[in-house]
């Protein structure tokens, strides 16, 4: 599958929804420049780089926004995984990150499922900078996860989640230390238990249009508030993506939808 590229919507069944994301085979997992180029030339939220090894179901994979490298990506790890499935016709593969998390994931009833570390936040003070890029008066609470960079505030409601339109200078001025916001409430649609929209402008992302990685925390977090082991999530961005969780003590299980929009082959030798 050397020198082919796919593009997949991920976290959805609709296309053209979802999360538009690259994925791209190549022999050689260690050309970071390279794979920074053909991310920037694909302009999409993030671009999947994988990497084959003697076993034929496990690989390394990278994940590259438009302009830099990025340690986690759900939906790019989904996206791989669906083409795997596809192309190969396993039920199971499993992913080694630059960081050297494993990610499993399993192929059932055309549908995706990604098994995460459980990850947890210590609470968190907003600062009013931040609070005032995102435009916000008031929040229930606010969590920091270290392991993914990333700061998480619950809203009062899936209305003012929905109507937070964010000044994204501002918020990367705000905090320097996070390269995430995300933003969760209670959901206002019965076949949704919560809802959430992630900011990553500090990564050349202003609103990703679903985040996978991020329920990581989330399932623990909702889990706790409700009671319930198995949620469903919506991601309200322009796009809209379904995310399918599944709580445990010792992992997270990630599902979603998928839809290959494009299968392309590179002109140019990628790695």
């Amino acid at each position: 599958m050397h020198g082919y590229v796919f593009i997949i919507d991920a976290f959805t069944s609709v296309p053209y929804r979802g999360n538009p994301t690259a994925v791209c085979f190549v022999n050689d997992g260690t050309n970071s420049n390279e794979f920074l180029l053909i991310a920037a030339e694909l302009n999409l939220p993030v671009t999947a780089f994988i990497v084959t090894t003697k076993y034929k179901d496990e690989f390394k994979i990278r994940y590259f926004t438009s302009t830099t490298e990025i340690p986690a990506c759900g939906h790019a790890t989904l996206a791989a995984a669906r083409i795997l499935f596809e192309e190969h016709s396993v039920k199971a593969v499993y992913f080694t990150t630059i960081h050297d998390i494993k990610i499993k994931a399993l192929w059932e009833n055309d549908t995706v499922w990604l098994s995460y570390p459980v990850y947890t936040m210590k609470q968190y003070v907003l600062e009013k900078e931040l609070m005032k890029s995102l435009g916000l008066h008031r929040y229930l609470s606010a969590g920091i996860c270290v392991e993914l960079e990333t700061l998480f505030i619950e809203l009062d409601d899936a209305i003012t989640l929905k109507s937070v339109n964010p000044d994204y200078a501002l918020l990367i001025k705000s905090n320097t230390d996070i390269k995430e916001v995300v933003i969760t409430s209670l959901s206002d649609e019965s076949r949704y238990d919560f809802m959430l929209r992630s900011f990553c402008p500090w990564i050349g992302i202003d609103e990703d249009p679903v985040t996978g990685s991020v329920h990581s925390v989330l399932a623990g977090f909702w889990k706790a508030r409700l009671g319930k082991d198995v949620l469903s999530a919506y991601q309200a961005s322009s796009r809209g993506g379904e995310v399918f969780v599944k709580s445990f003590e010792d992992h997270v299980e990630l599902g979603g939808k998928s839809v290959i929009v494009l299968k392309g082959e590179w002109n140019n030798k990628i790695a």
